[in-house]
């Protein structure tokens, strides 16, 4: 199955901010419970972010904060985690010392945005945290972990049928967003697979630079699996795939031959790997 992005069961702690942003805030609230999130609301006091999944600080034009936003903003520090993500957002999009101090604090499990829109915000926060959940929850133990992009849906979906009849198959669809990251998802899935296989057609630019991201995000030769990156003939050419050499096991093929490439590059791994 491809990854569900959108499930609602996210508690997002809403902070307190400046006397100036309160309407933005209410706003927020608005926005997120419509969206079906659920708000842990900073009245409950502070100890409720500790309920939550993630933390929204949002930041104003002047440097005047609340007291209790700042102790809210320094506990959201001490939870980021792979469990706790913290979205610092600027709506305004102002910038001054103070926020260039806040941005420079941005680090792992940390988003910062200067997205206007409250909702368009709230789809940004949303695909980040069922991302981080999906990539916990719904690994696959599968022969083969097959990647497309999403530009190339209908040959991908026949070459997956095909290829369904004689192996066990996970497929991931990759959609292009600007908020949507994938790379503990693909970690993850890959560990219950014996090969990883990303395929193109039309999305060529986007295949040669995913395959090279994800063979290093996923060890590069230490990989759980081996990579294998096939292409489709109907506009895919072997010299775009030369980079690849000794690197990535890679081929071109007419679209009916492309589940036989795969298996024959499934079957020569698994003999060769070694017996546990």
């Amino acid at each position: 199955m491809p990854i569900t992005l959108f499930t609602n069961n996210i508690r997002v702690f809403v902070a307190d901010t400046s006397p100036q942003e309160e309407a933005v805030r209410q706003k927020l609230c608005r926005v997120l419970s419509r969206a079906g999130l659920e708000v842990v609301d900073s009245l409950l006091g502070d100890d409720a972010i500790q309920n939550a999944d993630c933390s929204v600080h949002i930041l104003a034009e002047s440097n005047e904060t609340k007291r209790s936003a700042l102790l809210q903003y320094n506990a959201a520090k001490h939870l980021r985690s792979d469990h706790f993500k913290m979205f610092v957002w600027n709506p305004s999009g102002f910038v001054n010392e103070y926020i260039n101090n806040i941005r420079r604090d941005v680090v792992e499990n940390t988003i910062y945005s200067s997205t206007h829109s409250p909702i368009v915000f709230v789809e940004e926060l949303r695909g980040i945290m069922n991302m981080r959940k999906d990539a916990a929850d719904e690994v696959q133990e599968k022969d083969i972990f097959f990647i497309y992009n999403d530009l190339d849906k209908d040959t991908a979906i026949d070459i997956y049928n095909m290829l369904s009849d004689i192996q066990s198959v996970a497929k991931l669809s990759i959609t292009m967003t600007n908020y949507t990251d994938y790379t503990q998802y693909i970690r993850n899935q890959l560990q219950g697979c014996k090969i990883g296989v990303i395929y193109y057609n039309y999305a060529g630019d986007w295949a040669l630079s995913f395959a090279r991201q994800v063979w290093k995000d996923t060890g590069g030769s230490s990989s759980p699996a081996p990579w294998f990156v096939v292409a489709n003939s109907d506009h895919a050419k072997e010299e775009d795939l030369r980079a690849f050499n000794g690197i990535i096991a890679h081929s071109v093929r007419e679209k009916s031959l492309i589940p036989l490439d795969i298996k024959i590059f499934f079957d020569k791994t698994v003999e060769t790997k070694p017996k546990q």
